[in-house]
């Protein structure tokens, strides 16, 4: 069996097609570079958009309503953009749990304090358990070449 060496740029074309996908498995490699890419996505965006929103705040009369107007749209487009990342973040979660034979709503176990979370990121720290119920172990290479 041949195994892709992935790269950070090979992550984040899989993140992007499988987005939103809960089906499937993503390696370890595939999940940690992925987090990578997710999170300097998220904060490139983040980035331009606090930029582009200090630049229309410095353009615009100081009225109260201009003021709000922006500050609401700012605010909206940082809630649909965390959403997104969320459902993404999920979405990654479940298949890296997938790899390791477990169901994606284990991922809820972070929802208990302290032990859960702990416990999660011992899994998502585990190696890959072969083939099994949710694909085959180079899973990864055949979205690559899709």
């Amino acid at each position: 069996m041949t195994i892709h060496k992935m790269t950070l740029k090979d992550a984040a074309v899989i993140l992007w097609k499988r987005k939103f996908s809960f089906s499937g498995r993503s390696s370890r490699k595939e999940f940690w570079l992925g987090v990578a890419a997710l999170w300097l996505g998220y904060y490139a965006v983040f980035s331009i958009l606090y930029a582009i929103f200090l630049f229309f705040i410095a353009g615009v009369s100081r009225t109260a309503l201009n003021g709000a107007v922006l500050a609401d749209a700012f605010l909206v487009l940082y809630l649909v953009t965390g959403l997104t990342v969320f459902f993404v973040s999920a979405a990654l979660n479940a298949r890296r749990l997938h790899d390791i034979g477990k169901s994606g709503w284990w991922q809820l176990i972070s929802l208990i304090p302290l032990l859960g979370g702990l416990v999660l990121f011992i899994w998502l720290l585990r190696p890959s358990d072969g083939d099994n119920k949710y694909g085959p172990e180079d899973y990864y290479s055949s979205i690559l070449n899709e």
